[in-house]
């Protein structure tokens, strides 16, 4: 199972706001709104709904919402058709679905 299959590990639900920093395992969900500085080995999924502002540095993102700030995605970065990113993105591999957004200052690769 890969890791973008594997189960939610936390969730933070439509509706709700958060800020400050986060740091994880396993794979989490943002559905609501998110500001501040996240760090994980593995898995951040910013669902339809939602918006995370500030300094993402991830293995891998998964944006069906939107992100904006400074992007560090060290093994992959998927931008679904839904989803919008904004700022300033390093990642090792772009996927954009089509109709994905992204207004950013883009490095690709090692």
């Amino acid at each position: 199972m890969s890791r973008e299959q594997r189960p939610l590990s936390a969730l933070l639900g439509q509706g709700a706001t958060w800020s400050g920093n986060l740091s994880f395992e396993g794979r989490v969900r943002i559905d609501g709104i998110y500001r501040g500085r996240i760090f994980t080995q593995d898995v951040l999924e910013i669902g339809s709904g939602g918006l995370v502002s500030g300094e993402l540095d991830v293995a891998t993102l998964i944006v069906s919402g939107t992100a904006e700030g400074t992007i560090r995605a060290r093994e992959r970065l998927i931008v679904e058709s839904t989803g919008t990113v904004r700022g300033k993105i390093e990642a090792l591999v772009l996927e954009a679905r089509p109709g994905a957004r992204i207004d950013a200052t883009v490095k690709i690769g090692t």
